[in-house]
This record gives structure tokens, sequence and C-alpha cells, in this order.
């Protein structure tokens, strides 16, 4: 007893998003390497190259299993594109389609570790496996009844695996 959790220092934290945001970025090149001929051939404007941009958030939460990736607005993705056409130069167009490196670099400014987060239906379930087998014990002991002849070794077990099912028939898990 007595013990806490060390917090962590600010130092720690940034470390850990800038590991995050470089293997996001890993997955995003790698990505881009295998499909970028296929993906060429069908950006001819804007709303293609949104759908290419699901693509690889798709990917990406598939990779990434619990994390959840907030698609870019349409705004922040027209702002970013045109930033990096207007960097092609006065002589170049100024039109899709855009090369590889200027793929890159839109999606390496649009995807970042800053846009994932836990979605609410996991704190959900954490709330549901947590709170209600201890809700069920503070009532055990509290209310007398038939649950005060089940030793608390038991009750508990039981009552986060009837949660579990319980979520899993209202498809929640």
């Amino acid at each position: 007893m007595g013990q806490a959790w060390k917090k962590p220092k600010p130092g720690d934290q940034i470390a850990s998003q800038q590991k995050e945001d470089v293997e996001i970025k890993t997955l995003i090149q790698n990505h881009l390497e295998a499909n970028f001929s296929r993906m060429e051939s069908s950006i001819q404007n804007i709303d293609d190259f949104y759908h290419s941009i699901y693509e690889i958030v798709e990917m990406l939460s598939a990779k990434k299993e619990a994390m959840q990736f907030k698609l870019p607005t349409t705004a922040s993705i027209n702002k970013v594109v045109n930033e990096v056409l207007e960097k092609r130069g006065r002589i170049a167009s100024k039109n899709f389609p855009l090369t590889k490196e200027e793929v890159k670099e839109v999606i390496t400014k649009l995807i970042k570790i800053e846009n994932f987060h836990i979605g609410k239906s996991s704190k959900d379930i954490f709330l549901f496996i947590f709170a209600i087998p201890a809700i069920g014990l503070i009532a055990k002991r509290i209310i007398p009844g038939p649950t005060a002849s089940i030793p608390d070794e038991l009750f508990i077990p039981l009552a986060t695996s009837g949660t579990i099912v319980a979520l899993a028939k209202a498809n929640r898990i």
C-alpha cells in the first residue's frame, strides 16, 4: 500500500508521441511505395485525392487497431494541396496529377498523431467492464440479501463475465 504510479515526465510523453508519429509516417510511406502507381492513375481531381486519403486512413486504422483516426476536412486538404501546388514554380502546371513526393508531402502534413484518439465506444466498454463489478460489490456489501452468501472471489468474476456477455449480446463489443 502507499504505492503510486509515477507520473510521466513531459519529455517522456513527447518522446512517445514522436515515436508514434515516426511509426505512422513509416506505414504511410510503405503504403505509398506499394500502391502509388494505382493511386497516380486514379487521382484526377481533389475528390479522388480525398478518396485516396480515406483509403490510407482505413489502412492506418487496421494496422494501429485500437486507435481511431479522424479524417481531415476537405478545406484542410484543399489548403495543403494548394500549398504543395504553389511550390511547383511559375512554369510548372498547378493542376493534378501530383508527383509521388508531392503526395507524400500532402499526406504527412494531413495525417499526424494528434488526429488519433481512443473512441467513445472503447471508453464505454472500459466503464462497463470495471464499474459494474465494482458497483455490484458495493451493493452486495450494503444491501443484505441473496448475494450475501456468494463469496467475493466468485461474485466479481461472475459480474465481469455477465457484463461482457451482455455487451456481446448488445453488439457493443
